[in-house]
């Protein structure tokens, strides 16, 4: 099995020793190069002409978009940041994929799974699976319909036989479908329900928390979801 060159490029030196041990522990096999800032980035690309990149966006110097413009070996990228107003400008740029930090075992396994299947043009049975499962959906909006990427949605909430959809702009559609059945349309290794009343994207969760007897979720736009008793058991799974 052929190793594949990584490259690391991060401010932080912990974070690239963590992300290269995660990595290893994972059996992806690679060679590891890094590089702290977006210049020496540009340098390691035309070098080393890696087969995959994971890149901060915000760097020193110039950022991940800009090594991204300037460099003419573009590796399989995934683009990391802490926050989540870069993720629709990342897969402008063809991104593999957008970690948001910190970031779990089981969320980096999904990338590595991504970038695996790219680089060896094999199909993944999970990534199959997936492909089941629609990237953009269509909602109303005035006489109007609306294409939403959903990687773009943060969380659904149900209003009688109709469902709330919301989204990282802070935008919100209403659908004339249940959230029972949008619930099986989307991907469920993507989407978890908490609440008879509420679907999260597990992409945007920020924090998980209790306040006395009850658990709660904190997603994106200050938003706070109770996650119902019912449905803690799936949300203790994504626990390490």
């Amino acid at each position: 099995m052929r190793k594949q060159t990584l490259l690391i490029v991060d401010r932080d030196c912990l974070f690239r020793r963590q992300l290269i041990d995660e990595v290893k522990q994972n059996q992806y096999p690679a060679i590891f190069w890094e590089a702290s800032n977006g210049l020496e980035a540009l340098r390691y690309i035309d070098a080393l002409q890696p087969d995959v990149m994971f890149i901060s966006v915000r760097l020193p110097g110039i950022n991940g978009f800009e090594v991204l413009d300037r460099t003419e070996h573009l590796p399989a990228v995934v683009l990391t940041s802490e926050c989540t107003t870069d993720a629709a400008k990342a897969f402008e740029y063809d991104a593999v994929d957008y970690l948001l930090k910190p970031f779990t075992t089981k969320r980096l396994q999904m990338s590595l799974q991504k970038l695996w299947c790219k680089n060896n043009d094999i199909t993944d049975p999970l990534q199959d699976k997936a492909a089941l499962y629609p990237r953009r959906i269509l909602v109303e909006k005035g006489n109007r319909l609306t294409c939403i990427p959903v990687s773009e949605i943060t969380h659904l909430k149900a209003d009688k036989d109709y469902t709330w959809i919301f989204t990282l702009h802070n935008e919100s559609f209403l659908s004339t479908q249940g959230i029972g059945q949008l619930m099986q349309k989307l991907d469920p290794q993507q989407f978890l329900r908490i609440h008879r009343s509420y679907i999260v994207n597990l992409d945007h969760l920020k924090e998980l928390y209790k306040d006395i007897h009850k658990t709660f979720i904190t997603l994106p736009n200050n938003v706070e979801l109770n996650v119902s008793r019912n449905y803690l058991p799936a949300i203790k799974e994504l626990m390490y």
